[in-house]
């Protein structure tokens, strides 16, 4: 077997059994006529062949270019394998926080020594579930790509013009809409909970007369100093926003430090004392007396998925903030 027979071979380990051998062929055929043509060299020239099959190409690479790249989901059904991965995903995590929630408000682990733990082996069993869930996914789409014909995933394409480009929303563009949402809720919350606290509780009526219970433990209070610095901050933070209409790298510093100290709030506030304070004998002499057992943890639940809601929303918002920063830095070197 001469060098080009041996090449060939090497060729034909990365082609597709069926097509293999009308390409070993074809190549064979073209190296010979390609020899020839060189001064007549002849295939016992092995430095003509050797020199000939070097500009050729790696057999691996001139594979590739009869069969294209090969992929486990390819770019016609990335988009849907992308979205349905986005959707599973998001399934998961809220069908998981609610469990979470009401397993916590049962066990009682939204505060204190048991709170890491029960976190912990909380997370391990999502994040368990996500990689299964995206493992399946995978598989599924791995055998779409090479059963369904490309047409089922092809859409007619669209004229492109340049024009559309204007319409697009700039990514440092500070959206007005959600600054002033952010200002307007944080003001509302900062009045309730330093003016009017007694306002959030339980609202019930019974034989004709309402009855209102206060909710919110001595605790809550505790954190109310650092629940208003962050919240002035904020206030000040997008006003500038307002201002200034566009993102920049001190702004998005200055935001990672807010969203970082909220976080750090977070924990600590699901770490302490319960939120929510229906001792004492709150319910005694109402018509909520009988479940007052029951109520008191499905209260005592709320705060703990609320926070770990803004948990999560502040550390996904932390991250984009980081990785457009690095983002920045690198398109700018």
């Amino acid at each position: 077997m001469n060098l080009i027979d041996k090449y060939v071979a090497e060729v034909g380990k990365h082609l597709p059994r069926k097509q293999r051998a009308d390409i070993e062929k074809e190549i064979r055929s073209t190296l010979e006529d390609m020899l020839e043509e060189r001064n007549q060299a002849s295939l016992k020239d092995e430095a003509a062949v050797v020199a000939l099959l070097k500009e050729y190409g790696e057999p691996r690479r001139v594979a590739e270019s009869y069969i294209g790249p090969r992929y486990l989901i390819g770019p016609r059904i990335f988009p849907t394998f992308e979205l349905i991965v986005k959707i599973v995903m998001a399934a998961l995590l809220g069908a998981g926080l609610l469990g979470y929630g009401v397993s916590a408000s049962i066990t009682g682990s939204f505060a204190g020594p048991d709170f890491l733990s029960f976190l912990t082996e909380f997370w391990t069993g999502l994040l368990g579930g996500m990689f299964s869930a995206f493992g399946t996914i995978v598989i599924v789409f791995a055998i779409l790509e090479r059963v369904l014909p490309a047409s089922e995933f092809e859409k007619e394409e669209e004229k492109w013009d340049p024009a559309d480009l204007a319409k697009e929303p700039d990514p440092d563009e500070v959206k007005i809409s959600d600054a002033i949402a952010t200002i307007l809720f944080t003001v509302i919350g900062l009045v309730i909970f330093n003016l009017y606290p007694n306002v959030i509780g339980l609202f019930f009526g019974a034989d004709g007369e309402w009855t209102f219970i206060p909710i919110l433990s001595d605790a809550f209070f505790t954190y109310l100093p650092w629940i208003n610095l962050l919240g002035v901050l904020q206030i000040a933070f997008n006003l500038y926003q307002l201002r200034e209409r566009v993102w920049t790298t001190f702004t998005r510093l200055c935001n990672i430090v807010l969203e970082v100290s909220s976080i750090a709030l977070v924990i600590i506030m699901l770490k302490g004392p319960s939120l929510i304070d229906l001792g004492a004998g709150k319910l005694a002499g109402t018509p909520l007396a009988d479940v007052s057992d029951v109520l008191t943890k499905v209260m005592g639940f709320v705060p703990g998925l609320v926070l770990a809601i803004v948990l999560i929303v502040s550390g996904v918002e932390v991250a984009q903030m980081v990785y457009r920063l690095f983002n920045i830095r690198y398109e700018t070197k």
